[in-house]
């Protein structure tokens, strides 16, 4: 890290002594209506020489003797190249941007002209990410581009989103996409062994981001072979432009509280808690002194009062600040940023913080060579606590616990007596005593150079590190909680290390022929990539009988193991040919060998192709009447593509020496057989195990309207995943559950759409609206042998000719009228009903996977002020409430609160409601999974909206300042729901399960920004 700070250093003072002036260009920019434009670039073309407009869009520029051209660029406007021969003076008036299909978009390994590509991608630019109050990127993908799914995992700071691209494309190995940063595949998921979760991808600053391509189609994705099955996301970070020294500083405060949370799901007052309590007594035929003597064991004759969700809620500090520097000159550029973000959670126990820090630089050594490198390094601490059930998840305790509770000592500290928590815990004590913390460092770095061999070759060398240390330490104090006594205490301490490497050349050749009307690009290279995760975790119980001490160095070791370590590599070999004729036709073709050491021997390699085309039909000679389009293009392609994310050693027949966790296999907890050292077999293996392998098929077609009023990207897709990395069952006698097996295959099909519109533009004002969706269909093809359906977590079922998230349970039919009982029906067909749950057989009911998606954004903009909004939308999946059966149980689980829709009960003959009479200590297994607990998840969210001022750029001369606005931003503040008995935030994980998460926060946000 040192010596590569000390080369950027040098390569910064190295412009000093490379500067040498020739003759001066003066000029302005202005807009297309006269206003000037300030900080737009000018740099000399094909060079690094340039500089920035002021406040005035004034620009003096040194260029060499030999100079002829000038390319001038700004944000939002189009870029423009214009000759300087023999002038000293020059006026440029930039065009808004608008998107057509002469941008440049990033593709894999390189970049390209829009006009010339074949895949289906998106761009997004990085201004889209700066400043958001999110923790990481992944989770302000959502609703920016049609047919990628995000959601988040859970509401805690820092914790893992969820993406899908084009549908669920795996039964048992990983459907994520694949993330490039900077050309290096990084690790991403959950890093963390203590807390529910950490997202990996949480240690990049978003504000260092320059641009987003997401590639979706298999001319875009299959040069990347084995693990593009899914979809890849490049990330390209910011690097230094030629011209002076540009400064900009942002910050940004606010406050976080809850999305939402319907009244449906409140828990109830203490008044209705214990009506409730009295009925489902006097229902079961108990005597005014079983009344009495569970009124008073239960507390409703104490004075304590509470609202448990008041009690955990809390106004969550929004907070970050960001600062960056780059310039440059003859052939050395430079960017550095620092940034620092915080955020809690609206419910206590959970926090996160980042502090990261940029540095990136070139260096031209000659015509022929030059240099980059850059270094991203971050680290952040994580507080979180735990989820689902646990007895001291703040959300189960705050809808859970009874109003009667007492939260307080008469000192005022928080209670955390056994007699009046008998079951669940005082989630206020829990957060004052008990702590889980994650400390992550993590490093991106890359070094590179290029060289030109002759003007038409070039060869490409890259070194990439991924590189994440994660500390971890959990503390559970020895008086009340999980580690009451006997146990007095636990404390763990984990470490995980993960070093992931990538070194990539290539060589690519770019040639004109046929009159300049045939373009050339081929590009051929090898790379190889290696993974080591090592993991330690060690554990004691019988700490220092005192809450003082949360770092105890003395306890009672429980779960000590040695260095657990699992690495993997991958070796490539890859090309591609892009042609365009007369840019008019373009053909693409792609093709990868990979071989992974995650398969067994002799199964480790596969090759993956494409084959991609499309046709720029407004080149043509005919349609040059035509005048309505600026722009039509149709595309089309079909590859090939993988998947290896299935454990490091899921082919092999392993062994593992003890087991700390557990008995297994004969082995006793302590690793030991007769006092001995052991061990016994871990995993079956597989010889034949292989890739995963998906073949993909689009159409799709482009086009402008309007000199680009109208934009619209609509596709079809096809794609057909087979050898299914699938953890096929075993029979019980195996000695195990299940194998690693290639076995079945699944389809993914749907139509994707964007479109852009600019319904007024004038010279003040300017509307723009933007629209997003995306419709994907899912069937399981084939599975093992025998055809046999696959039981699944979240009450889902894996059957062929259905959806992969297939919802299976009974039908739940309501409250018989006449007695009050549970009624469910017997079948799928809904003919009958029966009120013996044993009787109520089950089936598919619909599916945790949503029929469409997407997203809406608007803009407005007047003046020097401004108003954007994002919304994102999904309808026609299901969601399940995991512990509906707690909080809308009919009096199982009496001594825990319920929520509001109990009191829509069943009280008399003749009540026509879905919620059965309330009994205490109900036996009627009303309470049983059903879809009674299922919710409709169609919802439209406000994800965003800005109002925004820039100040005007005369008051900025006065100040010697480029650029200053303020803004105010909310994100997440309004949803709309369609099933009015949801009792959730309708956002939840892919699966659909609600499994008391933390909530979503919504923010309010005010924020300035400041360049120089």
């Amino acid at each position: 890290m040192r010596r590569l700070t000390m080369l950027l250093v040098c390569m910064v003072l190295a412009v000093s002594q490379l500067f040498a002036q020739n003759r001066t260009v003066k000029g302005k920019v202005t807009d297309d209506k006269g206003i000037p434009i300030a900080n737009a670039s000018i740099v000399v073309k094909g060079t690094t020489t340039g500089t920035n407009t002021d406040a005035e869009g004034n620009f003096t520029l040194t260029v060499a003797a030999a100079a002829r051209s000038i390319v001038v660029s700004s944000l939002n406007f189009a870029q423009q190249e214009l000759s300087i021969t023999g002038k000293t003076s020059i006026t440029v008036s930039l065009k808004p941007a608008t998107a057509s299909l002469d941008d440049v978009v990033v593709i894999a390994y390189g970049t390209q002209s829009r006009v010339r590509t074949t895949g289906s991608s998106t761009r997004l630019n990085g201004a889209e990410f700066a400043n958001q109050p999110l923790s990481s990127v992944d989770a302000m993908l959502q609703g920016k581009s049609a047919g990628l799914q995000s959601v988040a995992a859970s509401g805690q700071p820092g914790s893992l989103t969820q993406i899908r691209i084009r549908g669920i494309g795996s039964i048992s190995a990983s459907s994520s996409p694949l993330f490039i940063i900077d050309g290096i595949p990084v690790a991403t998921g959950d890093g963390s062994q203590v807390l529910t979760s950490s997202n990996l991808l949480a240690g990049l600053n978003p504000n260092d981001i320059e641009d987003l391509t997401v590639l979706k189609d298999a001319a875009a994705t299959s040069i990347y072979g084995s693990r593009a099955a899914n979809g890849v996301v490049l990330i390209t970070t910011k690097n230094g432009k030629a011209g002076k020294a540009k400064y900009n500083v942002t910050t940004e405060v606010g406050s976080n509280d809850v999305a939402y949370f319907p009244d449906m799901a409140q828990p109830l007052n203490k008044a209705d808690s214990r009506a409730l309590t009295i009925e489902g007594l006097r229902n079961v035929g108990a005597t005014q002194a079983d009344i009495d003597q569970i009124l008073a064991q239960y507390g409703y004759n104490s004075t304590a009062n509470y609202n448990w969700l008041d009690l955990v809620r809390r106004k969550g500090i929004q907070q970050q600040a960001n600062v960056s520097v780059s310039g440059g000159s003859n052939g050395t550029t430079f960017y550095a940023s620092g940034g620092y973000f915080r955020q809690q959670s609206p419910v206590i126990g959970s926090e996160f913080k980042r502090y990261s820090g940029t540095l990136k630089g070139t260096f031209k050594a000659s015509e022929k060579l030059s240099f980059n490198a850059g270094a991203n390094v971050s680290t952040f601490n994580q507080i979180g606590e735990s989820e689902g059930s646990s007895f001291r998840n703040p959300i189960i305790d705050a809808l859970a616990l009874r109003p009667s509770q007492e939260a307080y000592k008469a000192d005022g500290t928080p209670e955390y007596s056994r007699t009046i928590f008998e079951q669940l815990y005082n989630p206020l004590a829990i957060n004052m005593y008990d702590k889980k913390n994650n400390n992550t460092s993590k490093v991106l770095a890359n070094i590179g150079l290029l060289y030109k061999i002759i003007p038409s070759l070039n060869f490409k060398a890259n070194y990439g590190l991924d590189y994440s240390s994660i500390e971890e330490t959990q503390y559970n104090n020895p008086f009340f909680g999980d580690s009451r006594a006997p146990t007095n205490g636990y404390f763990s301490a984990a470490y995980r290390r993960i070093f992931n490497y990538v070194f990539s050349t290539t060589v690519d050749y770019n040639k004109r022929f046929f009159d300049n009307k045939l373009d050339v690009n081929l590009l051929v290279g090898h790379e190889n990539q290696k993974t080591v995760n090592t993991n330690i975790f060690t554990s004691g119980t019988g700490v220092p009988l005192t809450t003082s001490i949360t770092y105890p160095n003395v306890s009672v070791p429980t779960s000590t193991q040695p260095i657990a370590q699992t690495d993997n590599s991958i070796e490539s070999y890859l090309s591609r040919a892009l042609l365009t004729y007369d840019n008019r036709f373009n053909l693409s073709l792609s093709f990868r060998r990979d071989g992974s050491s995650r398969f067994a021997e002799g199964r480790r390699w596969g090759s993956f192709w494409s084959v991609g085309g499309s046709w720029n039909i407004d080149r043509e000679k005919f349609f040059e009447s035509v005048t309505a389009f600026s722009y039509l293009k149709l595309r089309g392609s079909y590859g090939t593509s993988g998947n290896n994310t299935f454990g490091d050693y899921a082919a092999r027949p392993t062994y593992t020496f003890g087991n700390t966790t557990g008995a297994a296999n004969g082995i006793g907890a302590s690793g030991t057989y007769n006092g001995q050292p052991a061990s016994a077999p871990a995993n079956v293996g597989n010889p034949t195990l292989t890739w995963e392998k998906n073949k993909s098929f689009e159409v799709g077609i482009e086009a402008g309207i309007l000199k680009n009023r109208i934009t619209f990207d609509a596709g079809y897709y096809y794609r057909k995943t087979y050898d299914l990395l699938l953890n096929e069952p075993l029979s019980s006698t195996a000695g195990f559950q299940s194998f690693g097996n290639n076995v079945g295959s699944m389809e993914n099909r749907g139509f994707e759409v964007t479109m852009n519109f600019v319904p007024v533009q004038t010279k003040d004002f300017r509307w723009d609206i933007g629209f997003n969706a995306a419709w994907n269909k899912n069937k399981i093809l084939s599975l093992s042998a025998s055809g046999a359906d696959i039981l699944a977590a979240a009450s889902q079922i894996r059957r062929v000719g259905r959806d992969f998230q297939s919802i299976y349970v009974r039908s739940w039919a309501g409250a018989d009228p006449a007695t009050g009982n549970p009624l469910w029906y017997v079948d799928e067909t809904k003919g009958a009903t029966t009120s013996n749950v044993s009787n109520a057989l089950r089936g598919i009911v619909g599916s945790a996977s949503p029929k469409g998606f997407g997203g809406a954004n608007t803009s407005l903009k007047y003046k020097n002020f401004s108003v954007a909004a994002n919304f994102y939308f999904q309808y026609g999946n299901l969601l399940n409430d995991n512990w509906g059966f707690i909080y809308t149980s009919d009096g199982a689980l009496p001594n825990l609160n319920k929520n509001q829709k109990q009191l829509r009960r069943w009280q008399k003959p003749g009540d026509i409601t879905d919620i059965p009479r309330y009994d205490f200590n109900n036996a009627t297994a009303s309470n049983a999974n059903s879809t009674r607990y299922f919710y409709k998840g169609d919802f439209i969210r406000l994800r965003s909206l800005t109002v925004s001022y820039e100040l005007p750029a005369v008051l900025l001369k006065k100040w010697d300042i480029t650029g200053l606005s303020f803004y105010v931003r909310g994100n997440n503040i309004w949803t709309k729901t369609y099933d009015p008995n949801i009792a959730m935030d309708p956002e939840q994980p892919i699966n659909g399960l609600a499994n008391n998460q933390f909530f979503i926060p919504k923010s309010y946000t005010v924020g300035v920004n400041l360049t120089f």
